[in-house]
């Protein structure tokens, strides 16, 4: 038998609190406007359509988005939560055009953006990268994508404006 204490711990911290029902408020369906910014290079813009939704109780939300990059179909999937034991968020991206994925977490900062940090995996290598989540409006988000790119260091090299569709 478990120890009564650990196993109230345990249900306290299965137990999808604020943090999960924020998330679970980006349920729907969004466009996407998509900026990248690689160095040395001009920006490149694109569209896509995200739709998200609410699994396992609410406890992590499911992003399944698709848009075009570099005149090639890209489809992703982002699975995002919040670990209550840890007190972050916790994320993982896979997308068509790899067959590993990434992982990455964090807290909310000061200003109350999500901000996750984790290591970037690709063809140049694995090095540090960040991601910045900002609610606008229950309509609105916006994510900022930072990669570690030697010799510079950290690098804006996406943005991502997102708009519930209506």
């Amino acid at each position: 038998m478990m120890d009564p204490a650990m196993m109230a711990r345990m249900a306290e911290l299965a137990a999808p609190g604020a943090a999960h029902a924020e998330l679970a408020k980006l349920a729907g369906t969004w466009e996407d406007s998509y900026v990248v910014s690689m160095p040395g290079m001009p920006s490149m813009e694109t569209k896509g359509t995200r739709t998200t939704k609410s699994l396992l109780g609410g406890r992590y939300i499911l992003e399944e988005i698709e848009f075009s990059m570099m005149g090639m179909k890209m489809e992703g999937v982002s699975l995002m939560g919040y670990d209550n034991m840890k007190k972050e968020y916790v994320s993982v991206w896979m997308d068509s055009m790899s067959t590993w994925p990434i992982f990455s977490r964090g807290p909310k900062n000061a200003s109350g953006d999500i901000e996750t940090k984790g290591t970037m995996v690709d063809v140049a290598g694995e090095r540090p990268f960040r991601m910045v989540w900002r609610q606008k409006g229950a309509n609105e988000v916006e994510a900022e994508m930072y990669d570690t790119i030697p010799p510079t260091g950290e690098v804006k090299v996406m943005t991502i404006k997102s708009t519930r569709k209506q």
